[in-house]
């Protein structure tokens, strides 16, 4: 039989967020992720398919010693989660996706270069927007607009694009880079992680720079603001009784742990410490 992983991980630093994790379930925040060549806020809960070994300060993953551990088939299904989407940084695959996103965006938009070319008599609409980058491709296409060009015929390229804006930004908010920096400024290899990811597909993204160009002053608040960002709405519920494990730091926690789960919830839980179960993996 073929060797799995049958677990996933959600890794914090913080007994109380595990805690709050039992009590109130997941809550939604944004990382900052590479997108192209500029950073990107994405709103996500995170997960690993690791298995404890490769938790620590010297491991594949060092999110913090406590965590919550469930069944990697129920976790998926239950959770609706899916892999992260991995990709060479600076790479000809990065540069599609952001490609297809940026390239989906303006033709949604056509009716307005219509009514431009009617209300300008004919001048060129590309030299009066400041969006940055606009593609050769998406700039003729939208100076060749004018009152000649069939209303119905627009409206069908305008949905085609609109589903392929849609179906690109799923996708967006599933990418990572393959090698990243953590906070001190340290190299490492995101792919190793083995993310799965729960994403709100009705959220957007948050990009670093305005279509101008210029700072997005809500990218700048966010980056700069505690985390959980979501704690009323986009929370994901968990039931306590499909926890495989609860690991914590120490034994003295463990106790802890386990007088707080009995007096919250009508269910045993297995608790222990992170030590514990990477020395069963042995």
């Amino acid at each position: 039989m073929v060797k799995q992983i049958n677990q996933i991980i959600h890794l914090t630093n913080s007994k109380e967020v595990l805690k709050s994790i039992l009590k109130n379930g997941f809550y939604t925040s944004y990382a900052n992720e590479i997108f192209g060549k500029e950073s990107i806020l994405i709103p996500m809960i995170s997960f690993s398919n690791i298995l404890f070994r490769d938790i620590g300060e010297s491991e594949v993953v060092n999110y913090g010693s406590y965590g919550i551990v469930f069944e990697r088939d129920y976790a998926i299904e239950q959770f609706d989660l899916n892999p992260v989407i991995y990709v060479k940084n600076q790479s000809e695959m990065s540069d599609v996706f952001s490609y297809n996103f940026e390239t989906s965006i303006i033709p949604q938009v056509l009716h307005v270069a219509k009514k431009f070319s009617i209300d300008s008599k004919g001048e060129t609409f590309s030299n009066h927007i400041s969006i940055k980058p606009i593609s050769d491709e998406v700039k003729n296409l939208l100076d060749t607009v004018d009152e000649n060009v069939n209303d119905d015929f627009l409206l069908s390229i305008q949905k085609i694009f609109e589903n392929y804006y849609v179906n690109t930004l799923k996708q967006v908010l599933l990418l990572k880079a393959f090698k990243v920096e953590n906070k001190v400024g340290e190299l490492k290899i995101a792919y190793n992680e083995r993310e799965w990811r729960k994403s709100f597909f009705d959220l957007n993204h948050i990009r670093q720079f305005k279509p101008n160009g210029t700072l997005n002053e809500e990218y700048e608040m966010i980056i700069n603001k505690q985390k959980p960002h979501f704690t009323v709405d986009n929370v994901l519920p968990i039931e306590v009784g499909n926890i495989k494990y609860v690991y914590v730091e120490t034994d003295s926690e463990v106790e802890e742990m386990q007088h707080f789960i009995r007096e919250n919830f009508d269910v045993p839980v297995q608790v222990s410490t992170l030590l514990e179960l990477q020395k069963s993996e042995n």
